[in-house]
């Protein structure tokens, strides 16, 4: 069974709704070093699951995260909230955390940061060869729009609804490498694409090359970093269930030499754009060109994963989280249904709040 763990950032909101520059004072408040961490604007944490084996596992340590945190947040006077975008135009939106890197990114790639800070779901899988990683990533791509239509969470802006489910996707399109990954034959291919990126000056080092898929540059995995901020813990848990199983069913396919889809890049950025306006709806009110409305293409890879999700006792779990999500909604769709109810932005980040923090630890 391969190890999965999970990256999740989140915002943090003051009562009023405007982000506060308080991650520095609720990580050390936390004092889970390595593991509840300032992101790259002030306002912006991250927490780090340890790897395991088990949903089960990864359950429970992620809702223990999110607690350990939102209590911090709350000491400092702020919400712990999972949302791929900031809603509202309020606060230090422009303030770079505190590090040597993250104000060189800055200064490097000004137009980028002026986007403020966005918040990502990132899966991490297990694996440690790094030819099969590359090779991993080459059979993913075609799949890219399929996670993130299951996991769109930023519909708002600025104050007001923007019109897409993911617009954190359309806002990270301004960093040069958040792209589409190509498929390379060999590490060494991907390596010299990495260092050919640098010098060019598209990112400022490994770390920053930011393929919606790649080999982690810190781990021996393959990270997949398309996905919005989920906004609960048990849609990051599933979530992260299908990516496990994709990259097991795409190991397998290699493995039998099974070649990659020759799926050209500009097809798959069109159906992560319309991931990103649509989610998992069937219907928009401003439909894009693409091959497939992207509930398709999730039904698609529901039916290639099935096997993997069946070997790892995952099934059950993650299906009854779809026949969920075509019930309730996208992450998106739920945050439309609070903002519609709530009178203030108070009452919005109430809302969004408690969506993020399970009232207990499941055991």
């Amino acid at each position: 069974m391969l190890t999965v763990g999970v990256e999740e950032e989140f915002l943090l909101p003051g009562p009023n709704g405007a982000v506060a520059p308080a991650a520095a004072d609720v990580a050390r408040d936390a004092g889970l070093a390595g593991r509840i961490v300032p992101e790259y604007m002030t306002y912006q944490l991250e927490t780090v699951s340890r790897v395991c084996d088990r949903l089960d596992e990864l359950r429970v340590d992620l809702v223990g995260l999110r607690q350990i945190a939102a209590r911090s947040a709350e000491r400092s006077g702020v919400r712990l909230v999972a949302s791929g975008s900031v809603p509202f135009a309020a606060g230090p939106l422009g303030a770079v955390s505190d590090g040597d890197r993250y104000r060189r990114l800055a200064q490097r790639f000004p137009w980028a940061t002026e986007a403020g800070g966005t918040c990502a779901c990132q899966v991490h899988v297990g694996v440690p060869d790094r030819d099969l990683a590359v090779a991993v990533v080459a059979r993913i791509r075609p799949w890219l729009p399929a996670l993130l239509a299951l996991t769109v969470n930023s519909p708002f802006t600025a104050d007001a609804d923007s019109g897409w489910s993911s617009c954190r996707y359309m806002a990270q399109r301004r960093w040069p490498t958040f792209r589409t990954p190509d498929t390379w034959s060999s590490a060494r291919r991907y390596d010299d694409a990495v260092r050919a990126l640098i010098a060019s000056g598209a990112a400022m080092d490994k770390a920053a090359v930011y393929f919606l898929a790649r080999p982690s540059a810190r781990y021996p995995t393959v990270e997949v970093r398309v996905a919005d901020a989920c906004l609960t813990a048990e849609d990051a848990v599933m979530y992260a269930g299908v990516v496990r199983a994709l990259v097991a069913s795409v190991i397998d396919d290699a493995r039998r030499g099974v070649p990659a889809a020759e799926v050209p890049a500009a097809a798959v950025d069109a159906g992560l754009l319309a991931a990103a306006r649509r989610g998992m709806r069937l219907r928009d009110a401003r439909p894009l060109a693409t091959p497939e409305p992207p509930i398709l293409a999730v039904a698609r890879l529901l039916a290639k994963i099935s096997p993997e999700l069946i070997a790892c006792g995952d099934a059950d779990e993650v299906r009854t989280w779809l026949i969920r999500l075509s019930q309730t909604g996208t992450g998106a769709d739920r945050q439309r249904h609070l903002w519609a109810r709530a009178a203030t932005p108070r009452e919005f980040v109430s809302s969004l709040a408690e969506q993020t923090v399970p009232a207990r630890v499941p055991g």
